[in-house]
This record gives C-alpha cells, structure tokens and sequence, in this order.
C-alpha cells in the first residue's frame, strides 16, 4: 500500500485524454473510437454499446454528473448521479491503496452498466491509466486470447477469477499483479484456491452510492483478514440496529447508512455478517445466510441461498433454497454435502427447490420464494 502523493491530472483535465492499449486519445477521439466500435457490434454485444456511451458521458459531457443505477439486490434498483469530483476523488483513494501510477496497464473485464465497471474507465482516464478492454462474457483469459502482458490492475467478480485459476493459475500469476474482487461474496472454497497464488487479491466494500470500494481486505497472502479496513479519509460507525454507518468526507454525500450489519472493531475496521433483511433468528441464535453461503459454493452443484422460514419451536428455521428441477432426488446428497461444512445449528430445518430464481440485472440472486 502506498501514501498519498501529488496525481498527473487534475479535476479539470481528469477526463481530457484517455490511454488505450499503448495509445493516447483525445476525449474526442475516444469518444469516435467507441462510437465506431459499438456501430459495428453484434446484436448481443450491448456491452459494447454501454461502453460507449460511458466513453461518450465521460469525454463530451463536460461537467455533467455520471448516471448510475443501484443494484437493485433489496429494492428497486435506483437512478443517483454521481458528480465529477466524487469520481475522480474515488479514483485517487484507488490509486492510493494499490501503488497505480501514470502508464499503469490495467484490464477492464467487467461490463459498464454498473459502478464496477464503470470506475475502471474512470480510474484510466483520471489517473492517465493504459486501458485494456476485453469481452466481459465468459472466460477472462480466452478474451485475452494471445496476449500475455502482464496488468499491473483489475477488477473482477468472484466467478470470473475462479473460472481463471482453474483454467490457467501459472498464466493468471504471470498476467495479474493485482485483482479487486466485488459484486458478491467470496466463497471459502475460492478463498482457499487462492492461497499460495503470487496474484495479490483484495476484496472490496462499497456500493454504487459510495461510488465503489471504501474498504478492503486481503483476501490471500501474509496479509489475509475477514476485517475490512477503511481507504483515505473513511471511516466508519454503528447505528442502534447494528448496521455499518460509512462516512465519507471526501464525497459530496458524507454519510451513508447501510443495512450491512457489521462487528465494528473501531472506526477504521469491520468484519462483515450479513444483510439485515437476510439475517435467521433461530432458537435464539442469529444465524447470517451469507456467511452459510460463502461455506456452501462450491459444495452444492446447484445455485442455492438460505433464508428464514417461521418455525413454531425455534422461531424462525434454516431454509435451504435450491434452483433446481430435480426436486426431492437431489435432498439426501445435498444435505450429506452441507454436513461437511456446517455446524449442526446451521444445518437446513426445510429444504425446498425452484426451477429458476428470480434475479436482479447484474445477476444477484433476489431471495425470494415467489
């Protein structure tokens, strides 16, 4: 982690240029390379179109706030615009916690409809990054095809860096310095795939509202922790539910009350439970369907999630929800499979099976029954 020092660009030349693949644009001939670039794309690649009409807000729009939509994970995904400022402020604190200086190579891989994605195009053109753009849809390194330089930055969900490692791990050391996990939990199974790799990884905390991560952990390494700990000027507080309060003077908005509910250690450090709306009562325990989770990927071969069903003896009862359309077939291995890595209170009261979960647009699962 480095300190805070002097940056290249200033708020007012933040999104003058853009570095792509070794070469510098203009914000106007940025804008016509994606323009072109999404005109002559197939009819699924609306990654592309996103892209460019990201390019197109950031490079032509001049002092215009960026739209952002919310992920919609516990309601009904939301429109905020997020002020120049804000964007090039979240940049630095980036630059900041990973060392990125000036001519850095970094990989977009995610898609721009989001903040994640949306934050990286940021960060090259705020930070004078050299942007590399791939295919967001399935394999990382097949999109690369190849190329074999080493990126010194990415970011990427969970999926992607396990479907990585286990098609190449030497080519993900030799290619990736640094990777930002985000956009879902990390499963102990991915977390135990990744010790011993060379590739540092860090997981993110954050939200579109806090325009991406304001905290990180260490997810592999001499430096692994379950505690988040707080990025510049952040810092962090506890209100009477017990969910994380995240203040963050370095953006217009400084506070934002979330429904995480934490283990505050002190104002710079957490330890993540679980979502308030989520979290099971059960025989007087709290017990947090995340926290199940992160111990049941990988060891289910069915999309899954744990929720609260009432239970006239405990309350409230485990609910094991799977996304399948083999039904009872499937219950004696399932439940012989979660044995292995849940405690007995853990363990589902009630198991039941959907063909197909509702979802939300970036592909979080909504716990729902309906």
């Amino acid at each position: 982690m480095s300190t805070r020092r002097a940056y290249p660009r200033t708020f007012e030349n933040a999104f003058k240029s853009l570095m792509l693949d070794g070469r510098t644009l203009s914000q106007f001939e940025a804008y016509q390379h994606f323009t072109k670039w999404s005109d002559k794309r197939r009819k699924e690649e609306t990654w592309k179109e996103d892209l460019s009409n990201l390019v197109m807000q950031l490079a032509m729009m001049a002092g215009k706030a960026l739209p952002a939509t919310t992920s919609g994970t516990t309601g009904p995904p939301k429109l905020i615009n997020i002020p120049r400022k804000d964007l090039v402020r979240s940049a630095r604190l980036t630059a900041d916690a990973f060392g990125l200086k000036e001519g850095d190579r970094v990989l977009l891989c995610l898609p721009c409809a989001y903040i994640a994605g949306k934050m990286m195009v940021v960060r090259a053109m705020a930070l004078g990054l050299d942007l590399h753009v791939v295919d967001p849809r399935g394999s990382v390194l097949n999109n690369l095809g190849t190329c074999r330089d080493p990126f010194r930055f990415t970011a990427m969900v969970p999926l992607q860096l396990h479907r990585a490692i286990q098609e190449d791990r030497a080519r993900v050391e030799e290619q990736f310095h640094t990777i930002l996990l985000g956009g879902g939990p990390v499963s102990t199974a991915l977390e135990e795939d990744l010790q011993g790799l060379r590739t540092e990884v860090f997981q993110g905390y954050g939200s579109t509202e806090t325009v991406t991560h304001v905290a990180l952990r260490k997810v592999n390494g001499k430096e692994r922790s379950s505690t988040y700990h707080a990025i510049g000027p952040v810092t962090f507080a506890q209100d009477p539910r017990g969910c994380l309060v995240v203040h963050t003077p370095h953006l217009a908005q400084k506070q934002h009350i979330t429904r995480d509910l934490v283990d505050l250690h002190d104002e710079r450090h957490f330890r993540w439970l679980g979502r308030i709306d989520n979290v099971i009562l059960s025989g007087g325990k709290k017990i947090y369907p995340e926290q199940l989770e992160a111990k049941s990927a990988g060891t289910i071969p069915y999309a899954h999630f744990f929720m609260a069903k009432p239970d006239e003896v405990l309350g409230q009862a485990v609910l094991l929800v799977l996304e399948t359309e083999d039904g009872p077939q499937v219950l004696g291995g399932v439940l012989e499979a979660l044995a292995k890595v849940l405690s007995f209170h853990e363990m589902p009261r009630r198991v039941t099976a959907l063909r197909t979960f509702r979802r939300t647009a970036s592909g979080k699962v909504i716990r729902t029954l309906d």
